[in-house]
């Protein structure tokens, strides 16, 4: 059965006998601005996200023309008239869009004609910034892949001769003094301790799913902040700007402990004496973000922006600090990002970094735990 066409002039859409899904809930719910103009090019629909981009309401919108919005010499508006003079599907990428509500952007769009009585044009555009962004994850996880596949390789070979020296030192402890049995036992004891590390490291690697659950990122933020202050951050004023309606996420307690813990304290080395870091958190439901991992979904992220005031990422480093031994300081392994990628990417979270002198952003939005989104979700049906 197909539904009646709905006064937003949005195309209907054909459900099963049994669905009580409607198109504009699937509009509503698509993580990019959907659109659509009349002949006189005035709006006659929007979702939640086009409002966001537009940066104002579906009722404001409703019925006046996009040229209020945007100048009529706009390059846009070329891929408009090109569209409905030949029905035919245009698209472009790296197009500007530029007015006083919008600012400056930098977009992909697609603009599709439909409609034969009433010529319509449905807009979807994605922000470039944001395709960048997405695209940039996927490369860090696959660098990061790269370079934990390679460890797991060398702990798997280094396993073997670490057991015989454990085998050794345990058949040459019956015959030594009590000085020498320390010794041995010492051996005996690293030789586990590298063991187990070398599991934990085939582990990693192996790509296995991670075992996540609902987390409070405000307990486990003060958890390494409490380690910096007692160590390598001892020299640092920390300011807390937290969000106190902050839901939980989905995670994994120990590897965002270790993750955050390598960005802090790249974030310490970068500083001098009495310098300044800031955590900050925040949520926003009216924000929305596609999580490409997390079922395919859009969802308003959990924010933490760690901010140091140091001396910055020089420009050449900017674009590849997540790569693989790429570091900028002297004797940097250049893996801690890596690793730090890596663990944000297997959470479904995305991580960006901006940097000029005297201020470094490193700003990670993660999804909330699903039994929040469901919560959510009902209260506002």
């Amino acid at each position: 059965m197909a539904t009646s066409a709905s006064s937003t002039g949005v195309a209907p859409v054909a459900m099963g006998e049994n669905s009580d899904v409607t198109e504009s809930q699937i509009f509503a719910a698509l993580p990019n601005p959907v659109f659509v103009l009349d002949r006189e090019d005035r709006f006659i629909y929007l979702n939640q996200a086009a409002e966001i981009f537009f940066q104002s309401s579906r009722m404001m919108l409703l019925g006046i023309p996009l040229t209020s919005i945007m100048p009529a010499d706009s390059n846009f508006f070329s891929m408009v008239s090109r569209a409905r003079a030949q029905s035919i599907s245009v698209g472009d990428q790296g197009v500007e869009l530029a007015g006083p509500k919008i600012g400056l952007k930098l977009i992909n769009v697609q603009i599709t004609p439909f409609g034969d009585r009433e010529p319509r044009l449905l807009i979807t555009i994605q922000e470039r910034a944001l395709a960048e962004r997405l695209r940039g994850q996927s490369l860090f996880r696959g660098a990061a892949r790269s370079i934990v596949a390679m460890a797991a390789l060398l702990a798997h070979e280094v396993k073997n001769p670490l057991a015989g020296i454990k085998g050794a030192a345990q058949l040459l402890e019956a015959d030594l003094d009590a000085e020498g049995q320390s010794l041995t036992r010492m051996i005996v004891d690293e030789s586990d301790r590298v063991a187990a590390l070398l599991d934990r490291m085939e582990g990693f690697a192996g790509g296995a799913n991670l075992a996540l659950a609902p987390v409070n990122i405000h307990e486990i933020l003060d958890h390494c902040l409490n380690v910096a202050q007692a160590s390598y951050g001892a020299h640092m004023k920390i300011n807390r700007s937290y969000d106190p309606s902050l839901p939980l996420v989905n995670g994994h307690r120990d590897l965002l402990i270790q993750a955050f813990i390598n960005i802090i304290k790249n974030a310490s080395e970068a500083t001098e004496l009495n310098s300044e870091i800031t955590i900050k958190t925040s949520y926003s439901q009216g924000r929305r973000l596609t999580f490409a991992a997390v079922n395919g979904g859009s969802y308003a992220p959990v924010q933490v922006e760690v901010i140091d005031n140091g001396r910055g990422i020089s420009e050449e480093l900017r674009d590849h600090i997540f790569d693989p031994f790429v570091s900028g300081r002297s004797g940097g392994s250049g893996l801690g990002l890596t690793m730090v990628a890596s663990v944000i990417a297997d959470h479904g979270a995305m991580i960006d970094v901006e940097s000029v002198p005297g201020q470094t952003v490193f700003r990670m939005n993660f999804p909330v735990a699903p039994e929040f989104e469901q919560a959510e979700e009902e209260a506002e049906q």
